[in-house]
């Protein structure tokens, strides 16, 4: 005996069961806990002898032999019945044979057991009777499929099925066995083929007479049969006591108990969604669509993405829901440096290598992103957003991407196309997953906190992230008129430029484009390096600077000016890219 105090619990896995093995995505070793050495998950069950001994105690009885081999997760005895019923089922299953022996039950599986030789001399003749009657019953007498019902203990205990079949055979009939017995699908399959297997192997039976000094034969024992055709094992079925021993037999393989189960196919399991936490993006584009006109755009980007993300915005001491993100944007990292670039024409010189979160990328053609295909912002150092289109994106490393072929500084942001942006900086892809947060007038240059996080759980959940923004007004602004001309005539300096406007201004055919404003206002600044010297307001697109005020400004006449023209707009001041 050993001391309990010295027993150890080997491979006990601290992994949860059944989360390991079920989820094969997290941990690679799942598949060898199946035929591994694990006792996770496996004390819960019975060996079958245990299970025997625990069903005959319920009912005062106690076996003198168990010589059985099996496991079984659990076994179902709903409604009163008795120990013959119960243990019928298992017995068919697992091969196991009840023998009476002294007055007691003993219990013998039909595994490998020592077996008794048999000489000719040892049968009896017996009248005019053969010494051995032998019988093969016919393949229509048996089944060609056994059906064995089960519940599916890697399947959430619902009931099951598995089926043995024999593809060669006359025989038309079936049989089934709807066991009460919790297993997995791998043993189930395992017990049909060998109760198959063992009644097909038993076809041919045995009928004989032992003198009487084979008392020790008894029901269920192996006796190996002098035949014609050579030994055959056989298993007493039956054994009739008179003058001589009337013993009738079926011929047995005990091999087929023994094989392993094998390696089944499991139900795809995947680890529950565990929402990761929110990486909230406020953008402040310029970008005037629609109307209201949206302040600020949102994108959240999440891994995994927790299928929806609800945005709760602070209401004076509490928060009320604001909007739904459905879609996860895609979200990245600059890996080295963007320098300027030209406006209103390609640049073909620049590239700039971007690491994605998540999300895939695809070059598309000139007209298409003429059209706003593939855009993009970038943050630089100083919080702005320069918005450019990428016509080509290609994959040169794990979800890195190289975005080449450049429209720089669409959309009003040409003064941002001009700074040199270091590695590291956050780019968005604009796409249907940016959405808008805000495009009331009453949040300009106001603070205002938001939540966000899973939509299927409350703003006050710890998944939710906390962040605070202020609406500017880079929607509102007019975008910077363009082309200024300056001509001196006999009054002055004749200033005139082009206005151009946010919405509806791609069209070819209007005289001019829509004013966009509720009245046209322009300045005009007159500089001297970083120093305004004078500023001209003008209602049209064009200014005087008269000769006197430039004579009072620099004291002669100049052969250049620098200038800066802006377009004054009813919401908000002038544009800050002004040239």
């Amino acid at each position: 005996m050993i001391d309990p105090g010295h027993v150890f619990v080997w491979a006990w896995d601290a992994r949860p069961f059944p989360a390991f093995p079920d989820f094969d995505l997290v941990w690679a070793d799942a598949a060898n806990w199946q035929t591994g050495h694990w006792i996770t998950g496996r004390l819960e069950g019975m060996p079958v002898d245990d299970l025997i001994a625990a069903v005959l105690a319920d009912f005062g009885l106690a076996p003198a032999a168990l010589a059985v081999d099996g496991f079984l997760d659990g076994y179902v005895i709903e409604r009163p019945m008795s120990a013959r019923a119960a243990l019928e089922p298992l017995a068919r299953l697992f091969g196991i044979d009840a023998v009476a022996t002294a007055g007691a039950l003993a219990f013998n599986g039909r595994g490998r057991r020592s077996a008794t030789t048999l000489a000719a001399d040892d049968l009896v003749k017996s009248g005019s009777e053969p010494v051995m009657r032998l019988v093969r019953a016919q393949e229509t007498e048996l089944p060609r499929e056994v059906e064995v019902g089960f519940s599916d203990g890697e399947a959430e205990y619902r009931r099951a099925a598995v089926a043995s079949r024999r593809l060669a055979a006359a025989s038309r009939r079936e049989a089934r066995a709807d066991a009460a017995i919790v297993t997995r699908r791998a043993e189930a399959q395992r017990l049909a083929d060998a109760w198959l297997q063992d009644l097909w192997a038993g076809r041919q039976t045995a009928e004989f007479e032992l003198a009487r000094r084979h008392l020790a034969v008894e029901a269920g024992d192996m006796l190996v049969l002098p035949t014609e055709a050579g030994p055959r094992l056989h298993r007493v079925i039956r054994i009739a006591d008179a003058l001589a021993r009337r013993i009738a037999t079926r011929a047995a393989e005990p091999s087929v108990f023994d094989a392993a189960a094998g390696v089944g196919t499991k139900p795809v399991r995947r680890p529950p969604l565990v929402a990761g936490a929110p990486e909230p993006i406020v953008l402040d584009l310029p970008v005037a669509r629609g109307e209201p006109t949206v302040l600020q755009y949102l994108a959240v980007a999440a891994d995994p993405w927790p299928g929806a993300v609800a945005v709760w915005r602070a209401n004076d001491a509490d928060f009320v829901f604001d909007r739904t993100v459905d879609l996860p944007a895609i979200v990245g990292r600059t890996l080295g440096p963007l320098a300027p670039g030209p406006l209103w024409r390609w640049d073909t010189t620049s590239a700039v290598d971007v690491m994605l979160a998540r999300g895939t990328l695809a070059s598309v053609s000139d007209e298409e992103a003429l059209g706003g295909a593939n855009l993009f912002a970038v943050k630089g150092a100083d919080m702005r957003w320069e918005i450019f289109s990428a016509a080509r994106a290609d994959l040169i490393a794990a979800q890195t991407w190289r975005l080449s072929r450049l429209l720089r500084g669409l959309a009003g942001s040409e003064a941002e196309a001009a700074r040199t942006l270091p590695a590291g900086c956050t780019v968005v892809r604009l796409d249907n997953a940016v959405a808008p947060l805000t495009d009331a007038l009453s949040d300009l240059g106001t603070v205002r906190r938001y939540r966000i996080g899973p939509a299927d759980r409350d703003h006050a959940d710890p998944s939710y992230v906390e962040i605070a923004a202020t609406a500017g007004g880079d929607a509102l602004r007019p975008f910077a008129p363009v082309h200024v001309r300056a001509r001196r005539n006999t009054d002055g300096v004749r200033i005139a430029f082009i206005r151009r406007a946010r919405r509806d201004a791609d069209a070819w055919e209007p005289v001019d484009v829509p004013l966009g404003e509720d009245g046209e206002r322009y300045e005009v600044d007159i500089l001297a390096g970083a120093a305004v010297l004078r500023t001209l307001a003008t209602a049209v697109p064009e200014a005087l600077y008269p000769a006197a005020q430039e004579l009072a400004d620099f004291g002669t006449a100049q052969s250049s000016l620098s200038l800066r023209v802006v377009q004054l707009g009813s919401r908000s001041g002038a544009d800050s890219s002004a040239p």
